[in-house]
């Protein structure tokens, strides 16, 4: 009787921290848009779960983050504490603008938000370095460990933000680099 009491409570636990298939589906808004890639659509979809199921990431996303930086901690209060927001849908110049910013890295090795090549067409920009899948971007950039100023997290939990043009590139240090750039409806 124990035995089955403990598999069905374990087991319960197991299951409350997966995302439903409507959750997966509600926030994978890009999901038919031919110019994007499978991993930058998923970047795309782990942000707007961030967004719309704040309390929801923070269990199911943030298991194998380093739970004992400040970082860490202020990040599960903010998504425990802020009311979910709209998702994001993509558009073509913003991915174009993200899309010249990565290739440009990925050739010069560089990192930051210094453009030489590129115009910019957004509000606000998160890059991401290392990272291969668009899980492990967004959990880089929402974390943001190292950055004081917490600007790719704001970026990212913005409310007023209401597209982003996502690519995902090689990179010639970090392996990999993605390159956000946001804008508001217009």
């Amino acid at each position: 009787m124990k035995l089955t009491i403990f598999f069905f409570l374990f087991s319960s636990c197991l299951w409350s921290q997966t995302w439903t298939s409507e959750e997966l589906l509600s926030a994978n808004t890009c999901a038919n848009v031919y110019y994007l890639s499978k991993n930058e659509k998923e970047v795309i979809q782990y942000v707007n779960l961030a967004r719309m199921y704040p309390s929801r990431y923070a269990k199911i996303e943030l298991l194998e983050v380093d739970r004992t930086t400040k970082y860490y901690q202020s990040l599960v209060k903010t998504l425990n504490s802020m009311k979910p927001i709209p998702p994001l849908s993509t558009n073509k110049k913003v991915f174009e603008s993200a899309k010249c910013f990565a290739l440009e890295q990925s050739v010069s090795g560089k990192t930051g938000h210094d453009r030489e090549h590129c115009d910019s067409y957004f509000f606000g920009e998160c890059c991401a370095y290392g990272n291969e899948t668009g899980r492990e971007v967004v959990v880089q950039l929402l974390v943001d460990q190292g950055v004081p100023s917490l600007g790719h997290r704001e970026i990212c939990l913005t409310p007023e933000y209401t597209f982003v043009g996502v690519s995902a590139q090689s990179h010639k240090v970090y392996q990999y680099c993605c390159v956000l750039d946001f804008i508001y409806n217009q």
